[in-house]
């Protein structure tokens, strides 16, 4: 697996291609920059997992990944990141950045009544809070492009801790699991990943 990270600090995204410069034109300003950034993480992660793709252009709010290629994106404060990997290996992946607290009043938008112990003590609550949130967003990428019906929102992801991590499924489709890797960064971000449990 590849991992790669551009930031709208290193000036304009060198990893991108002339057909995703142009439909970032058509976007608005703030979707341009993280749509550019986001772009060149991607490169880099196939890059790094040893892989080549083309342009990357979108189908919706998803990208429209090259055939061979599993792969996600996220983006936030300016900075991005993707992971990607073989679809022979990962059949999925998913990734999220968190770089904003989320007040912990937010825990009922995420979080359903057995996952609140998760939480766990009040000092502890907010920066948990927002490494669940995004273990359940990396989690419902990934998920989202291998259940059916697909999870709607984050309170369809279930997650149970496991390591430093944590296993996370989709209502109605407990077999169908994947792991999420949990980083806690600097200045109270969080990184999170989610492999195929398999």
């Amino acid at each position: 697996m590849g991992f790669g990270v551009a930031s709208a600090h290193e000036g304009p995204p060198v990893a991108v291609t002339d057909e995703e410069r142009s439909l970032a034109r058509t976007m608005p300003e703030a979707r341009r920059s993280d749509f550019l950034i986001g772009r060149s993480a991607l490169h880099r992660a196939v890059r790094a997992a040893g892989l080549s793709a083309g342009s990357v252009l979108c189908d919706g709010p998803r990208p429209r990944l090259p055939e061979g290629i599993a792969a996600s994106i996220s983006h936030s404060g300016g900075v991005a990141v993707a992971v990607a990997g073989p679809s022979g290996l990962f059949r999925t992946l998913g990734v999220d950045l968190e770089m904003t607290p989320l007040p912990v009043r937010a825990a009922h938008l995420v979080l359903r009544g057995p996952e609140r112990p998760l939480l766990g003590p009040p000092r502890m609550a907010a920066r948990r809070l927002l490494a669940l949130y995004s273990a359940k967003e990396s989690a419902f990428k990934a998920l989202h492009a291998v259940v059916d019906p697909a999870p709607r929102g984050l309170r369809d992801v279930r997650l149970e801790p496991d390591g430093a991590g944590y296993l996370a499924w989709a209502a109605g489709h407990p077999r169908t699991r994947v792991h999420v890797s949990v980083r806690q960064l600097p200045d109270r971000g969080v990184l999170c990943w989610a492999l195929p449990q398999d």
